[in-house]
């Protein structure tokens, strides 16, 4: 399967400088939150927007393809039709939820293919007030309350930082050959790379780590697994009145199926496939010595972030306020799975990042209203 891509390539920035100097807002990164920001600044009519991406793919969404969401559809279309100025976009870019179960997820291939054409419309419709390239913005200088972009590419008054992140490839049990996350989410990469003589440890309890897990278990001829985890499986629980407890922390959608009747059930444990170790009380190393293979899913950490000067002084540990997304007040913001929203469960207290693409959209509407850029329109 292969992502989707824009039907006509856009210009590089290396090619096409942009055509104005001054910007009043520069977006960095064209994944889901970049392209909530864009639509957002657009419907609080703050332009002209220089957006600016290495490829304009969706992101690290375009790496999953296959994997089932854990986003019922009807989230994924709710994020698309939000912003007023994609009225005339929006319809076109859900077409492949067209026929499937809005109450259920799917595979991020819809997702993927979505994010894409309402980034294509919007370049098509907006293109007087978004100047879109290809690129990578490699430097952020602010003095007297101005940013000089990649040292005189353009100014602007306002940057929006979003970058992404990448699976934390922390080497927690040496030893064994590293499969990466990215490749044993996808079937058909895992297969090649283990083999029946294996056995492939995978670290974590998370709904990446259930994947992996049942893409090993669900594999023909597949391999013997251990699960090294130091939590019990948790369970996203859907309230009447709309509340979901546990939304960023427990396992939804297909994931959750799977791992109640296979796992939580003990059934493949009694048939010698997979053997789950908790590491708070038992003491992983004798299981360590027959695996050969590791997966670790323990979580994303941010992408390469552009070098961030202010007066001349290189920033080094980059912070954003979690209910504002605010880096620097009314000068940098971070949106994304790389400057997440904190949320507090509702039923446990505890705090989560909240991840997604509704959720990045709705967090991209509210800061835009708090700095008084967003009529409050919406809540």
């Amino acid at each position: 399967m292969k992502a989707a891509t824009f039907t006509k390539a856009l210009p590089a920035l290396a090619e096409v400088p942009f055509d104005i100097p001054h910007v009043q807002n520069l977006v960095v990164g064209a994944g889901p939150a970049g392209y909530a920001v864009v639509s957002n600044l657009l419907d609080a009519g703050s332009q002209p927007i220089a957006w600016v991406d290495p490829e304009f793919r969706s992101g690290r969404l375009a790496s999953y393809l296959d994997v089932p969401s854990n986003t019922k559809v009807k989230m994924f279309k709710k994020f698309a039709t939000t912003p007023s100025c994609m009225s005339k976009g929006a319809e076109t870019a859900v077409e492949d939820f067209k026929d499937k179960d809005p109450e259920k997820g799917c595979q991020l291939a819809a997702a993927q293919s979505m994010v894409v054409r309402l980034s294509e419309a919007l370049h098509q419709h907006h293109a007087d007030k978004v100047k879109a390239r290809r690129g990578v913005i490699s430097s952020l200088a602010l003095s007297n309350g101005i940013w000089d972009i990649n040292q005189g590419l353009l100014t602007a008054d306002r940057v929006f930082l979003a970058t992404g992140s990448h699976p934390r490839d922390d080497q927690l049990y040496p030893g064994p050959t590293v499969v990466p996350l990215d490749d044993a989410l996808i079937p058909s990469k895992l297969s090649g790379q283990v083999t029946p003589d294996d056995t492939v440890c995978v670290v974590g309890s998370s709904h990446s780590a259930i994947l992996v897990l049942m893409n090993l278990l669900e594999m023909k001829n597949g391999p013997r697994v251990v699960n090294l985890h130091r939590s019990s499986l948790k369970y996203a629980k859907f309230r009447d009145d709309g509340t979901i407890i546990l939304d960023n922390t427990g396992l939804k959608g297909s994931a959750a199926e799977w791992a109640r009747e296979k796992v939580d059930s003990g059934q493949l444990e009694r048939t010698g496939k997979l053997r789950r170790i908790d590491t708070t009380k038992h003491d992983p190393a004798e299981a360590l010595k027959t695996c050969t293979k590791v997966v670790t899913a323990v979580g994303f950490e941010r992408n390469a972030l552009p070098e961030i000067k202010v007066d001349g002084k290189q920033l080094q540990d980059i912070q954003h306020d979690k209910h504002t997304g605010t880096i620097i007040p009314d000068k940098l913001f971070g949106f994304g799975i790389a400057f997440p929203e904190e949320v507090t469960d509702a039923e446990f207290g505890h705090k989560e990042a909240s991840v997604g693409l509704w959720k990045f959209m709705r967090f991209a509407r509210r800061v835009l209203q708090s700095q008084q850029l967003l009529p409050g329109i919406f809540v």
